[in-house]
């Protein structure tokens, strides 16, 4: 291979540790070449190695990229790792689809999840989003992503898919795990019990309906030109929509309050105006965040990206962290700025069949619980500096110091 960058690569742990900068790093990248190859060293998350990646880093790469579905599959794998092929159905379901297949569950989920029945989910996320502020009101301090926002999306996705109460906390536990050990076996043990339970709550959901979610009953009623989808299909399903809905959403919420909190000018004119800027606010939140880092293609013939020759069967890496930064594209990519020129970012995928189902719910859940959030603790501060998730996948933060006037 060739086009070796010469600093240290995405691949190697050190690249995620909470010391390093990992916009400069892929600032320095997008540099050094728009499409560049990785090996893969034996690491905590290649244990045995691995065959080496392309990293495709600029804005405009990664939607060519994207959309281009036919060059680059997401049928063999969108996990960095290669893993075998019941693996790759356990961790993607349809992420880990191309062709026909994909379209056809992806069909059957728009015909459910759609800007209506969003749109009637928002009384209960406003209610999760009050109980989630509310329960420390009263304590002037706390850790935002603990004490607030950690389980706010998880009792939403959990509402609609009908988890009983009790069972919600090993299923909100599991997806942290699936997510920041993502590609290893750890996380796919914990994949399989999700699965499980799901399987457990459909077969329940077919026998006693009255008993079940809306949600899961229109699911389990869909249907394409007469196919629906299996169980064990909706139970992968089920998986992705709580480990895709849980923490990334909470993710966007609690770095988007640090990045308020590093631009007061913004926060202020959001805080003064709020309906009005809530759109673009939550767009450009989502832009600066990136919640989901990558996703992984493979070439389905020989090809090029940026003047780059890629062979067939290589895995070619799309940074939806680094397009969302790349200052070709965006004037002062590192700051939040809600006056900024509308371009359409790249995090919730950079358009094609791919591009993401939950982008609506997530807009809705942000939107509500800002809303909530400014009401209720109209002073709340960021008081230090976050900790950053060990992970090359979710961008997330696993503590976040805040102080705010008590009620």
């Amino acid at each position: 291979m060739t086009n070796t960058t010469d600093t240290i690569s995405p691949a190697d742990p050190r690249f995620w540790s909470g010391d390093r900068d990992r916009y400069a790093q892929f600032a320095a990248l997008r540099a050094q070449g728009p499409v560049l190859w990785h090996d893969e060293p034996s690491t905590e998350w290649f244990p045995d190695g691995g065959r080496g990646f392309w990293s495709v880093t600029r804005y405009d790469d990664v939607v060519t990229v994207s959309r281009d579905q036919d060059t680059f599959t997401s049928g063999l794998g969108t996990e960095i790792v290669d893993m075998p092929a019941d693996m790759v159905h356990i961790f993607g379901g349809m992420l880990n689809m191309s062709g026909a297949e994909h379209t056809r569950h992806r069909a059957i989920v728009n015909r459910v999840l759609t800007p209506r029945s969003v749109e009637a989910l928002s009384d209960t996320i406003r209610a999760h989003a009050v109980r989630s502020i509310e329960r420390v009101r009263g304590r002037g301090e706390c850790d935002f992503m603990a004490d607030i926002v950690g389980d706010f999306p998880a009792q939403v996705i959990c509402e609609l898919l009908g988890v009983p109460a009790p069972d919600r906390d090993r299923l909100i536990e599991l997806t942290g795990v699936a997510l920041v050990q993502y590609g290893t076996a750890t996380a796919y043990e914990a994949m399989l019990e999700i699965i499980a339970y799901a399987e457990d709550l459909i077969a329940k959901a077919r026998t006693n309906a009255e008993d079940s979610a809306a949600f899961l009953q229109k699911l389990l009623g869909a249907k394409i030109d007469g196919e629906g989808m299996t169980d064990h299909e909706i139970a992968v399903f089920f998986a992705l929509l709580v480990t895709a809905g849980i923490e990334t959403t909470a993710t966007s919420i609690g770095h988007g309050l640090y990045a308020l909190s590093q631009y007061p000018d913004a926060r202020r004119k959001w805080q003064e105006n709020f309906h009005e800027l809530a759109p673009r606010a939550i767009e450009e939140i989502v832009r600066w965040v990136s919640p989901v880092m990558h996703f992984r293609r493979t070439a389905t013939r020989d090809t090029e990206v940026a003047g780059q020759k890629i062979a067939r069967g290589d895995k070619v890496v799309i940074w939806y962290l680094s397009a969302n930064r790349d200052d070709a594209v965006f004037e002062r990519p590192d700051e939040l700025d809600f006056d900024r020129p509308e371009q359409p970012h790249v995090a919730f995928g950079g358009g094609g069949p791919h591009f993401c189902l939950g982008a609506i719910l997530a807009r809705k859940e942000m939107n509500i619980f800002y809303e909530e959030l400014f009401n209720r603790l109209p002073d709340i501060t960021v008081a230090g500096d976050p900790v950053r998730l060990h992970s090359n996948f979710v961008n997330g933060i696993a503590s976040l110091p805040v102080t705010f006037t008590p009620a």
